[in-house]
């Protein structure tokens, strides 16, 4: 079952207190540039085993600080594992789960900036759920992903919302994966005026079954730089991408993530290897464009792959998936048992 394939193919379509000493403190006056060391994790996940994707994910944290970072961003889905299929439902954990609680300890503790997505149980339903933890300790946001890619559909909803954090170091623009190939992330970005953009993924390269390569993190990053003229920020997992038949799963995470400052700079482009990617990013209100808009429609043409046969393959592909979701009494069980919802 080639889930996460169809994420590649889905292309087409107000004081300031900073987290740790050595960043910029904004001096007074309105574009005054500042700013931030950003490390992107790039790790495997061992599917289901939610402690040890933890562990491993404190270990990276502590390297990232110890190499100055002030915020931390881990892939996709980290603690879950490497890909979704129903089974994934038992990993699954509700609104503040180990993920959650993970992130708030590990935050306070380093005193850092932590973001990741991990698989919600809120319900009947289940998100893919991206939370960020200030150096407080507290949940500064989160954002749910809003379009599954294709047959994601079959296992989580989709939630409509904002996309956008604001913090005190500036507003986080937060894209999911396949969803950063859409028009409503970069539109929403550029509304918003936000100050960098974040974009956690789980992106396999399944060429070797037969589907689409990841492209690197550079193909993204360089064309919102270049558009908004703000940094951004691009993890992918390392390692396989599994699972036995029926629901056979052929691939590899390549990893590639990559970091690009505002001027469309590379500062960080990484292998398929796993380590942290660290760099100092400028957030520079001088720099950014504000554009009128970014692009319309529903997918980022520049960003297509797949073409329009593609794009129709994965809409009617993520409706029987939606449909199926929907009239399926074993995951509105799954959902509210682990959320320990009473939810009618």
């Amino acid at each position: 079952m080639k889930i996460l394939h169809f994420a590649v193919v889905l292309f087409v379509t107000a004081s300031m207190p900073w987290a740790r000493a050595g960043a910029q403190a904004p001096v007074a006056g309105a574009s005054a540039a500042r700013s931030l060391r950003l490390a992107v994790v790039q790790m495997p996940s061992v599917d289901h085993d939610l402690d040890a994707n933890l562990r491993r994910a404190t270990g990276f944290a502590e390297q990232a600080v110890a190499q100055g970072a002030q915020f931390v961003l881990f892939p996709e889905l980290m603690a879950t594992g490497s890909y979704i299929a129903a089974d994934s439902w038992d990993s699954a954990e509700p609104s503040n789960g180990k993920s959650v609680q993970w992130l708030k300890t590990t935050s306070r503790r380093l005193h850092v900036w932590i973001a990741a997505t991990f698989l919600e149980a809120s319900g009947w339903d289940f998100y893919d759920t991206f939370v960020l933890t200030a150096p407080t300790g507290d949940e500064a946001g989160r954002v749910r992903k809003q379009i599954p890619a294709g047959p994601e559909a079959y296992f989580f909803r989709g939630e409509s919302g904002s996309h956008v954090i604001s913090t005190s170091i500036g507003k986080i623009g937060v894209g999911i994966c396949a969803e950063n190939y859409y028009c409503f992330a970069a539109s929403q970005f550029l509304n918003d005026s936000v100050d960098f953009i974040v974009m956690p993924h789980a992106s396999p390269d399944m060429s070797k079954a037969g589907g689409l390569p990841t492209p690197p993190g550079t193909h993204l990053g360089l064309w919102y730089a270049r558009k908004l003229g703000v940094p951004v920020a691009m993890v992918n997992k390392v390692g396989p991408s599994y699972k036995p038949p029926p629901n056979e799963i052929n691939g590899v995470f390549p990893g590639l993530s990559a970091i690009v400052d505002s001027d469309a700079t590379v500062l960080r482009l990484m292998d398929d290897t796993p380590g942290i990617g660290v760099a100092t990013i400028k957030l520079d209100a001088g720099r950014k464009t504000r554009a009128p808009q970014v692009c319309t429609g529903i997918g980022i043409a520049e960003l297509a792959v797949g073409g329009a046969q593609g794009a129709k393959s994965v809409a009617d592909e993520y409706e029987r998936a939606r449909q199926s979701y929907e009239s399926n009494v074993i995951r509105k069980m799954k959902a509210r048992a682990i959320s320990g919802s009473q939810q009618q």
